[in-house]
């Protein structure tokens, strides 16, 4: 008997402790989302600026001065990103619904489908109204539920938005001009001279690599979203640049972003165009210019990336996406790059041949 208790107990400390460890930090992860999202924004924002910051000292400019010239580089893009994208989207949103009603209305099959679909809904509905009537009781409470506008809840969360965005602004202010000293610091503290040089090297690289990993990944996609969106204005594709915006950041996520924007892609061609052509003719011109771009450009910039197995890319978006949503996406990858310089760095071998391509 005492030896099966001792194999329980040696179970229990492979599988078990692991796995309590994997649950609470995902269960701290899900409820410190409104923390850590702008924590970790500041930071890669923060890498991604401090290769342009690191020049700007070199030609005798101040720290300060540096990083606040960069951060106003930055607030620059993310308002005319918004300017670029809330108009146009604003009015097609507007004429979308009665666009796509005279398409479907064309199709005299899709139209009679979609009758037959109404009516029946309305059975569906009659039917319920006359069983509740039915077991309506004599005394009943009414229960007023208080609704709110659409508009109230997109000023709420523009609202909500500027502040998170203000935050990580300024957090990234304080990280370009006091991290470094803040993170030697920490580094100072532990008593291994070898752990110490892990972890200087690792902050050295991270700023290096990492941060100019991002940016050239921001430049690459930046100009692959200026390229389309000139060809569709010239096309006069509607809200030619609004994929301007949309190219640049949900290219981040590999796989589901570009499936992202074909889909939405045909979707608006549909309600402007009349013929097939004509509306298979943006995704096409979209999916032929991020082939290119994938074939002959990626592979240059995204070298860190494309060490990655893909089954671990992938599954890296789909866990992010579902803990944090939309930005959890989009962080997957960046947060996957820096996970596997820090492995590299530490001697994680394990972890390494894990996620890397063999």
């Amino acid at each position: 008997m005492e030896p099966q208790k001792s194999i329980k107990k040696n179970n229990y400390k492979v599988w078990g402790l692991p796995f309590l460890v994997i649950v609470i930090t995902i269960t701290s992860l899900s409820f410190a989302k409104d923390f850590l999202l702008p924590v970790i924004l500041a930071f890669l924002l923060s890498l991604v600026l401090s290769p342009a910051v690191r020049f700007l000292i070199k030609i005798k400019i101040p720290v300060v001065l540096a990083s606040l010239i960069m951060l106003m580089v930055s607030c620059a893009i993310f308002v005319g990103a918004l300017w670029l994208v809330t108009p146009g989207v604003a009015q097609w949103m507007s004429a979308a619904p009665e666009k796509i009603e005279q398409r479907l209305s064309t199709d005299k099959e899709i139209k009679s489908t979609i009758d037959k679909l109404q009516e029946t809904s309305k059975k569906v509905n009659d039917a319920v109204e006359k069983i509740a009537i039915e077991d309506k009781p004599a005394s009943q409470t009414k229960v007023v539920i208080e609704q709110t506008s659409w508009s109230s809840d997109i000023l709420n969360a523009l609202q909500l938005g500027l502040s998170r965005t203000l935050l990580i602004f300024a957090l990234t202010m304080f990280l370009l001009t006091s991290g470094h000293e803040l993170i030697l610091n920490l580094i100072h503290l532990s008593s291994q001279p070898k752990k110490r040089k892990r972890l200087i090297r690792l902050f050295q690289r991270l700023r290096r690599e990492v941060g100019q990993y991002l940016g050239a990944a921001f430049l690459v996609n930046l100009a692959l979203g200026c390229i389309t969106s000139t060809v569709f204005w010239y096309l006069e594709v509607p809200l030619a640049w609004t994929w301007l915006v949309l190219i640049t950041f949900l290219r981040f996520i590999p796989y589901v972003g570009i499936s992202l924007i074909a889909i939405l892609l045909l979707l608006v061609s549909m309600t402007h165009f009349q013929s097939l052509q004509e509306t298979l003719m943006p995704l096409g011109i979209f999916m032929g210019l991020s082939t290119i771009f994938g074939f002959f450009v990626d592979p240059m910039v995204h070298s860190v990336r494309l060490k990655v197995n893909p089954v671990v890319v992938f599954v890296s978006v789909i866990f992010w996406g579902w803990l944090w949503g939309a930005a959890g996406a989009i962080l997957a990858v960046p947060l996957l790059t820096v996970a596997l310089v820090t492995a590299d760095c530490m001697n994680w071998d394990k972890v390494t041949r894990i996620v890397t391509r063999a």
